[in-house]
């Protein structure tokens, strides 16, 4: 155990201190800044919450778990449940023991990026960003199309990312399916400013967005189809720095592409029939020659076809989910596939996603009391973000 007291060489102990932190969890940290005024400065200062979310072990990441139950008391329930990587919940003798619940109704995850969530909430229609690992939240104002939102308004699309460059997390609102006289408004927030501000929408417009976004290599990603071609997908791309739209071709420009992920660290996309999906890794960002097979799925034992599918980093197995019997763990090395344990008889899996502790947000918007964030038990009027579906 390390004292604030301790006395050593001025510059060696200010530089093994901040190693050493660098190398801890939040919430051991969240401790040590009780412990001295120094150290509360030093934990809490952009510099180190920036550098500590880029360095922390991402073999210590973990996978989100969002449920769905009935209860004849409570009702319905949503909920979150954070494992990690090499204890996901296979075995119900082990499923759940210690696993702390928090709660999220009527919410959908927009995205995870450095342990920040994304969250987007139906009954209220509010955007937030909130940190589990610190339990801060900040709520987003609402954005400036909100009040003239009508039936024919536009679609929209949302997505959530880092600008490296900035050092700025931004959120991306698209608009398509345009009707007549109806302009399609894309927009940015950026936690920095606080603010919405218009930026220029996709030169083509767009009949559809087919899959919840990506972010990777500091860009999201969406797999979209053309309003004027609606036999041609492909992948729109948004760099968060430059703020400008481009095109990535799929490996298998004929071929149904269903879903987009990360593997490592590299953009990835699911391909092929229902029985017969493929996952294609790009090698090479923004080079469409560098698209390279990574998986055929064929072979998988299950009888749905593959929809999702998430890679973890310190086994290697593959999260799918797979129609008709939602979540499963598959395991390439020895053949071995399992299933995700409900947490209860009466509960379903909703969404997986993978999350990596940290301290983002914690000079940021407002700490929340208990597992849930103050904003999901809001009561405010609905207010509709014009967002008609958001994927997942």
């Amino acid at each position: 155990m390390l004292f604030p007291n301790h006395t050593m060489s001025g510059y060696v102990w200010e530089e093994l201190i901040d190693n050493i932190f660098k190398t801890l969890p939040p919430k051991s940290l969240l401790r040590f800044r009780c412990l001295s005024k120094s150290w509360c400065s030093r934990i809490g200062s952009p510099d180190f919450i920036r550098t500590h979310a880029l360095r922390f072990d991402k073999n210590l990441q973990k996978v989100l778990v969002k449920h769905w139950t009935y209860d004849k008391r409570r009702g319905m329930e949503e909920f979150f449940t954070l494992h990690p990587e090499n204890r996901l919940p296979l075995s119900h003798r082990h499923g759940y023991t210690g696993i702390g619940k928090f709660p999220c109704n009527d919410c959908c995850i927009v995205g995870s990026c450095n342990g920040l969530l994304c969250l987007f909430h139906h009954e209220i229609g509010t955007i937030a960003l909130w940190n589990p690992s610190i339990r801060h939240q900040l709520t987003l104002p609402p954005h400036p199309y909100t009040r003239n939102y009508s039936p024919q308004s536009p679609r929209v699309a949302l997505g959530f990312g880092f600008d490296p460059v900035t050092d700025d997390y931004k959120i991306v609102r698209i608009s398509y399916y345009t009707f007549k006289r109806v302009e399609p408004t894309s927009m940015v927030y950026t936690i920095n400013t606080g603010t919405w501000r218009v930026i220029a929408s996709p030169t083509t417009r767009l009949s559809n967005v087919q899959c919840s976004a990506c972010f990777v290599n500091g860009a999201l990603h969406w797999i979209v189809t053309e309003q004027d071609n609606k036999d041609h997908c492909y992948i729109m791309s948004f760099g968060l720095s430059t703020e400008v739209f481009g095109r990535v071709l799929l490996p298998e420009p004929g071929s149904e592409a269903r879903e987009l992920t990360t593997i490592k660290d590299s953009l990835a996309v699911i391909t092929g029939e229902c029985h017969n999906p493929r996952i294609w890794v790009m090698r090479e960002d923004n080079n469409v020659a560098s698209w390279s097979m990574f998986f055929n799925l064929e072979a998988l034992p299950g009888e749905g076809g593959i929809h999702r599918v998430l890679l973890l980093t310190t086994n290697r197995d593959l999260v799918f989910l797979i129609y008709c019997e939602g979540y499963k763990v598959y395991n390439p090395a020895t053949g071995v596939l399992s299933r995700l344990v409900k947490f209860n008889a009466g509960s379903y899996q909703l969404e997986v996603e993978t999350y990596a502790e940290s301290l983002v947000l914690l000079n940021k918007g407002t700490a929340c009391n208990g597992n849930q964030p103050p904003w999901l038990q809001s009561k405010k009027r609905k207010q509709n973000f014009g967002v008609s579906s958001l994927w997942h």
